[in-house]
């Protein structure tokens, strides 16, 4: 399963962090604007509601008849509506008021003498109705305010929290991009820092740039780090180098005498024969031992650098297939070139070319019953060259630990099987890879084991 990414998921946290704290910043604000609108505007009202029920009681002890002209009046004034009742009759009203606007559950509690106000939703618009009962005349009044102008202005601070949200939540996806950036850039050159050092590439360090506290203290900890880590494997391959040097000389006499020995073979005894033999097959893996060793030391201490050249690979495997046959004293397995192969070109440095497919031969030789066939074809738009064998194959669960250094497999407990060093095969995967090549383990369709190197075409107008 891929996880997300570290830049997703702090974007992902900036911006929902935006979005909540802005929505609850607009909630709040709309909620406390919407009392303090609401309420100093009913509390309004309902002051000139018993203003203008003052002024309609005036004007029935004192001027009966004019009390229509009066109720227009107070509409045109105040922008609503007026009604009077008395003894259950509407007495008078405003030109603009509607007896509809009144319930009769509102009309019983007026009567009733208990001063009453609410706001009602009259065909989705809102209004609020005020009713102020006159005792001393038997005279109910109630006055209808439109909250249209409120409702409007309500509408309008919601649209403009709703634009500063969006606003906010811009600013901080933003925000999130840059700190994102400043975060997960360092990390990220460490990843391709630390990736560039697993593929081989030691000299890589991090650049110190005047950047945070942080990110400098860790720059300078991996620089450290690995500063230490090369330092340890050139030692470790400078005491490989020497130790193998050193070697040599008492290996070289010891072989010399074994050699001697060996042309006095039958003067010695059953016994001294059978250990004679047993001290020379010692010997010779211990002399291959030796030799893989320094080579291997040559390799990770950078001794002998690669000589890279641009050669024909066909004729390049036929004369290390040539030369490791005789080095060895073995047949050569026949070489098998894909009709679609058109001599293409390679760059490898020879010497160590030819000490993979010597160490690939001598492999199969000791372990499989020899090389069978040479096969050269084309593979996932590369050359592969495959070194078929006539052994029983190599089982899954090994074909990657047969290239790692001193492993041996069923080799290692068993003694009726050739022994070897453990290091050949790795040696083999260092140096194809040197090249910019792979290699892996498959079977053979004859049912052996199937060495396969790939490795990437040459132009030939870029060469």
């Amino acid at each position: 399963m891929r996880k997300r990414s570290l830049r997703l998921r702090l974007l992902l946290t900036f911006g929902l962090g935006a979005v909540i704290l802005s929505g609850l910043f607009a909630s709040l604000t709309y909620e406390g604007f919407h009392q303090v609108l609401v309420n100093e505007r009913l509390q309004t009202d309902l002051k000139q509601a018993y203003v203008n029920a003052a002024l309609v009681r005036s004007t029935l002890y004192t001027a009966p008849p004019t009390l229509r002209g009066i109720l227009n009046s107070i509409e045109a004034a105040t922008n609503s509506s007026v009604l009077v009742q008395t003894h259950n009759q509407w007495l008078s009203r405003s030109e603009g008021a509607s007896t509809k606007d009144v319930s009769p559950t509102f009309l019983a509690k007026v009567r009733r003498r208990e001063p009453t106000a609410q706001i009602l939703n009259i065909n989705g618009k809102l209004i609020y109705v005020v009713g102020v009962p006159i005792p001393a005349v038997e005279t109910q009044f109630f006055e209808v305010f439109k909250l249209g102008s409120l409702e409007n202005t309500l509408g309008t601070l919601t649209l403009v929290l709703g634009a500063g949200a969006l606003v906010t939540f811009i600013l901080g996806i933003a925000g999130g991009l840059w700190v994102t950036r400043r975060t997960v850039r360092p990390l990220e050159r460490v990843s391709l820092a630390a990736a560039a050092i697993a593929e081989g590439n030691l000299s890589t360090r991090l650049q110190v740039t005047r950047a945070d506290r942080e990110v400098q203290q860790l720059t300078e900890s991996f620089n450290e780090m690995v500063g230490q880590l090369v330092e340890r494997l050139e030692r470790d391959a400078r005491f490989a180098s020497d130790v193998s040097h050193e070697l040599r000389s008492p290996l070289t006499t010891l072989a010399t005498t074994a050699s001697v020995l060996q042309q006095h073979r039958l003067e010695l005894s059953p016994a001294g024969q059978e250990s004679l033999d047993l001290l020379t097959a010692d010997l010779s893996i211990f002399q291959s031992l030796v030799e893989d060793l320094l080579e291997m030391a040559r390799s990770d201490a950078d001794a002998v650098p690669l000589v890279i050249e641009t050669v024909a690979a066909i004729e390049l495997v036929r004369q290390c297939v040539r030369s490791a046959a005789r080095r060895h004293g073995l047949l050569e397995p026949p070489i098998e070139i894909a009709p679609a192969l058109d001599d293409p070109l390679v760059s490898v440095d020879r010497r160590r070319f030819e000490r993979v497919m010597t160490n690939l031969i001598d492999n199969a030789h000791h372990y499989a019953g020899d090389a069978t066939t040479i096969r050269m074809d084309y593979e996932f738009g590369q050359l592969a060259i495959n070194v078929d064998d006539a052994g029983s194959g190599v089982p899954a669960e090994e074909r990657e630990a047969i290239f790692e250094r001193f492993f041996r497999g069923r080799a290692a407990h068993d003694r009726r099987i050739v022994r070897g060093t453990g290091l050949g095969l790795a040696l083999v995967r260092d140096h194809v890879r040197a090249f910019g090549g792979t290699i892996r383990v498959l079977d053979s369709p004859e049912g052996g084991a199937r060495f396969q190197i790939l490795l990437p075409f040459i132009d030939e107008e870029a060469s």
